[in-house]
Formats: structure tokens, C-alpha cells, sequence
């Protein structure tokens, strides 16, 4: 199967951009040939290159809604189609999915749609946005196939019901084993809790500071990992609780990989999520996870078996959920064992590339 997937942004390592990676090193490893197109190179694309997955850009592809510019990134995603003959096309995310089902259609080439988090609704509240679900019911209508990542997600789009049933299909995301191998064990004290999330209004980072900071009489740090337009914000809450010989905000180019293998517990205080690949990193590196349980988080983590949840926004919940993991290093160890097993059986690279081609071969036929 000759299949290209097309994504906005190369310059940044999000969660739709790892998924891509992920996906087109499994699919490759199936025997099927991928080439991935995109925008601006950066950080993606030389990832991509890497793992010898081939990649074009099509500059006129930004992320900010410019007609001029989508208008042409309209029609050079048709040329380079015409020139590439896929199979099958893989728009993600919104704007890619709407310009790239367009190109697709108009070329008479299948297309398969992954939205990675409906942007039709708020992130925070939930609520429908009018105008993309309008921009929305007109794309649907353009593809054969969409794909969401968790149960969640797909509980969205079904409340969304612009779609007819038989187009919607969910395969869970999935990472790849990794070579690096664990510095300082799970159990070991005083404990690195991590968290990797944008500084951005779906996630919490204020929740998790107020927790920490009714724990200063125990031993712990915190990294944090990430960029985004509210970093300023954080670093200034980190002062103001008097945290800044406990909490670190790292570069953003912090290889997150190496630092879970070093760390003691993920934890992840968030609005908003799908199925986030930094919580599949956390239990692939055997750590104990603490998350809000919002969107399709406990798809993941099995409260009490994996991992904590707690609920949104609730600060006394989740120094509790903190506390318990901190002073127990042997429950540290035994929930981190069962997500990394979990991981293993569920949300592997390998497992999510097979259950796409299955959904790939329905998208070629067109049947249900």
C-alpha cells in the first residue's frame, strides 16, 4: 500500500507529529510504503529523517488561517499527489484534514482523517464551536475513513453526529520500545516527579503547584518539560509558593525520553486531554502515573492498578494521590510494573500500525 500522511507543522514535536513518526516506522516495518508531507521543517522532520521516513514540504501549509496561503497549499497537496499516485491519503489534525481530504477527493484518492482532540469543542469546557463544526460537517463528507485514538474521542464525534456511524473507527495510539535503559530505579528516595505538558490553557500546571505545595515536608523535586505562551506564568506561580528550590522548568528540547528513566513518577495535571503519548512514555519506562482523570487518560492508566487519577481542578485529591506515591516507594514499583505491562500488551507501535492497516483496507473498499 502506497500511503502519505499530511500534517501542518515539521517544526515542532507534538502529539499528532510523534504519532506520525510512530505510525509510518510501523507501517514500514508491514512492507507499505509511506512519505510524509508537511510545512516548515525543524525538529519533526529531522526525526523523520532519522528513521529513513521520506518527507516533503509543502511550504504554504501554516498553521494560522491565511486563505492566500491555504489556497495555495490547496493546490500544490494537488500536484504532489497527482505526482506521488498514493493509495490511500492520511490527513491529521484540522486544517491538514480539511485541505488534504479536499486534494484527496479532487485526485479521486481515499483519504483517512485522525483529528488528534476534536477541535469542533473547547478544550477546556467542552463546549461546540459553531464555525468548525460547520467547516467540519462540510469536510466529513470529503473522506472514508476517520480515526480516533482513544474511546473518548470517539464518543465526541459521535455526540458531533455529523458523521455517518460507519466512517468512525478508533485505534488506540501506540510507541515504540525504547533502547534506554533506567538510571535510578522506581522505588528509589527521595523521588524526580516529571511532568511533560505545553504551557497552555488545557493544562494545569496551577492545580499541581498548589498540590506540591502542601508537601514541602517531604522529600521530592519536580521537572517540568515543555514551551508554550504561559511559561512565564508558571515560573512566576513556582515563586510566589515559594517552590523554586523544588520545581525546575527545563528547556524545551530536553530529551524527556532519558529523563523518565530517571525519574520516579509521571504525573500529569491537565483540562484537557485524548490519549496523551507522555503518559504511554511514562508506563513504557515502568513509572507509576498520578493524572486527572479527564478525556481518555483512564483508557491508560487503571486507577489503583497502573496509576492515581483524580478529579479535575482538585487540589487536596491530588496532594493526597502525590503523598501516597512519594512516602511508598514499594507501591511506586508495583503500580509502575503493571503500566509497563499494560504498555506492552495494549499500546505498542507495532499494535496500533496493524489495527490502522486493518482500518486503511476498509477506507480502499469502502465498505462498512
Amino acid at each position: 500500500m502506497k500511503i502519505v500522511h499530511v500534517l501542518i507543522q515539521g517544526d515542532i514535536l507534538g502529539g499528532a507529529q510523534r504519532h506520525v513518526r510512530e505510525l509510518s516506522v510501523g507501517l514500514r516495518s508491514l512492507g507499505h510504503d509511506v512519505t510524509v508531507i508537511t510545512g516548515a521543517p525543524g525538529i519533526f522532520t529531522d526525526q523523520l529523517r532519522q528513521v529513513r521516513v521520506p518527507w516533503l514540504q509543502v511550504s504554504s501549509l501554516v498553521r494560522q488561517l491565511r486563505p492566500h496561503f491555504d489556497l495555495a497549499a490547496f493546490v500544490q497537496l494537488c500536484w504532489t499527489l497527482r505526482q506521488l499516485k498514493p493509495d490511500l491519503v492520511c490527513a491529521h489534525t484540522v486544517k491538514a484534514g480539511s485541505l488534504a481530504r479536499a486534494a484527496g477527493g479532487l485526485q479521486h484518492i481515499p483519504s483517512v482523517f485522525t483529528p488528534h482532540g476534536w477541535s469542533t469543542f473547547d478544550r477546556t469546557s467542552l463546549e461546540p464551536n459553531s464555525f468548525l463544526c460547520w467547516a467540519e460537517c462540510l469536510a466529513g463528507h470529503l473522506g472514508t475513513r476517520i480515526i480516533n485514538l482513544c474511546e473518548f474521542e470517539q464518543a465526541l464525534a459521535q455526540q458531533f453526529g455529523a458523521f455517518p456511524p460507519k466512517m468512525l473507527e478508533m485505534v488506540h495510539n501506540g510507541i515504540s520500545e525504547t533502547t534506554l535503559t533506567r538510571g535510578r530505579s522506581v522505588d528509589a528516595q527521595p523521588p524526580v516527579l516529571v511532568m511533560v505538558a505545553r504551557f497552555a490553557p488545557e493544562e494545569d500546571h496551577e492545580t499541581l503547584l498548589r498540590a506540591l505545595s502542601g508537601l514541602l515536608s517531604m522529600e521530592w523535586c519536580l521537572l517540568l518539560v515543555g514551551e508554550g505562551k504561559l511559561q512565564r506564568r508558571v515560573a512566576a506561580q513556582i515563586d510566589a509558593l515559594g517552590l523554586d528550590g523544588r520545581v525546575r522548568i527545563l528547556p524545551a528540547g530536553t530529551d524527556a525520553g532519558v529523563l523518565l528513566m530517571e525519574a520516579q513518577i509521571f504525573v500529569l495535571s491537565t483540562h484537557f486531554e485524548a490519549l496523551p503519548i507522555s503518559i504511554l512514555e511514562a508506563m513504557r519506562a515502568g513509572l507509576p502515573v498520578v493524572a486527572t482523570n479527564v478525556g481518555g487518560i483512564s483508557e491508560s492508566v487503571q486507577n489503583e492498578e497502573t496509576g492515581l487519577l483524580v478529579r479535575r481542578g482538585d487540589v487536596a485529591g491530588l496532594r493526597d494521590a502525590l503523598a501516597r506515591v512519594i512516602a511508598d516507594p514499594a507501591f511506586r514499583l508495583t503500580l509502575g510494573s503493571a503500566g509497563r505491562r499494560l504498555w506492552g500488551t495494549q499500546f505498542t507501535s507495532s499494535t496500533m500500525a496493524a489495527r490502522t492497516v486493518e482500518v486503511y483496507k476498509r477506507a480502499l473498499v469502502g465498505g462498512a
